[in-house]
């Protein structure tokens, strides 16, 4: 009885030292586990510089969050993001379905890049729902014929989210292409607002909330450099205007132009948010 009692109080030890771990590093938990899975969704490296769990009042915060670009492009990177906000609604925390009030994206930064006849911007949304569709499957919700069930796992079959409100706020786009000789243009991002995003569907997986912003986002990136003046900014180099007006738009041709409108418990919430586990 003795050693049986012993062998419990280690187990217990061993369960509370593991808590104590999970809450002490919730926070490089949680950027462990946005890195690896918005990699995998993306098919471009993701990077974050930090992030802030508050557990007592349900909200977080992500600074520095970087999609890079695919094979094949040059510039420094896709999205920064600049300062990332999210507030809970802590009655769902230990729920399947977790509910998002509100997400606030402000000051990202979106580099354009035309390339190999279509963008970095596109081809990471093609990315993007391609996967979506590999975890869907044509049997159904956690791809049974992916040929992936690990991923399917892990991306498709866990904690779904409905997301009352997105902001994206204060961004910019810079325009690059290799005809443009080092030359960027610049315009200003429109705000997007998008509204209850999973809700008709009862909740929506991480790489289905990623597609419905990176589309929105996608979007709002065309019609920034739909608006620039080409011709304007680019006196004294030619012809190279009329080049990227006409690669801007089979580029946008080519994406469908779809908009679609629409301590632990927090810790994972906030990583059911992003998809997968950490290991």
């Amino acid at each position: 009885m003795k050693k049986i009692l012993i062998a419990l109080a280690a187990i217990i030890l061993l369960v509370v030292a593991g808590l104590v771990y999970v809450y002490v590093n919730l926070d490089s938990i949680v950027k462990a586990t946005i890195e690896e899975a918005g990699t995998r969704v993306t098919l471009a490296d993701v990077t974050v510089d930090n992030v802030k769990i508050e557990t007592t009042q349900n909200t977080a915060s992500i600074g520095g969050l970087v999609v890079g670009n695919p094979d094949g492009f040059e510039t420094d990177y896709a999205f920064s993001l600049g300062n990332i906000s999210v507030r809970l609604d802590g009655s769902t925390l230990t729920s399947d379905t977790i509910r998002i009030i509100e997400v606030i994206v402000d000051e990202p930064s979106v580099t354009y890049e035309l390339g190999q006849g279509s963008s970095n911007i596109a081809t990471i949304q093609r990315n993007v729902e391609s996967f979506v569709q590999r975890m869907s499957g044509p049997t159904g919700a956690g791809g049974a014929d992916s040929g992936n069930t690990d991923t399917a796992a892990d991306d498709g079959a866990g904690t779904k989210v409905v997301i009352d409100n997105v902001y994206v706020r204060n961004g910019n786009v810079s325009v690059s292409a290799a005809m443009l000789k080092g030359k960027k243009l610049s315009s200003g991002l429109p705000e997007i607002h998008l509204k209850d995003i999973g809700k008709e569907e009862g909740g929506a997986t991480p790489a289905q909330v990623a597609e419905e912003i990176i589309t929105a986002l996608n979007t709002a990136v065309f019609k920034s450099v739909a608006s620039l003046n080409v011709d304007g900014l680019l006196q004294g180099v030619g012809d190279l205007g009329k080049g990227v007006t006409g690669l801007i738009g089979g580029a946008a041709t080519g994406t469908g132009g779809v908009v679609k409108d629409g301590a632990g418990a927090v810790g994972d919430a906030v990583k059911g948010l992003f998809g997968g586990s950490s290991e």
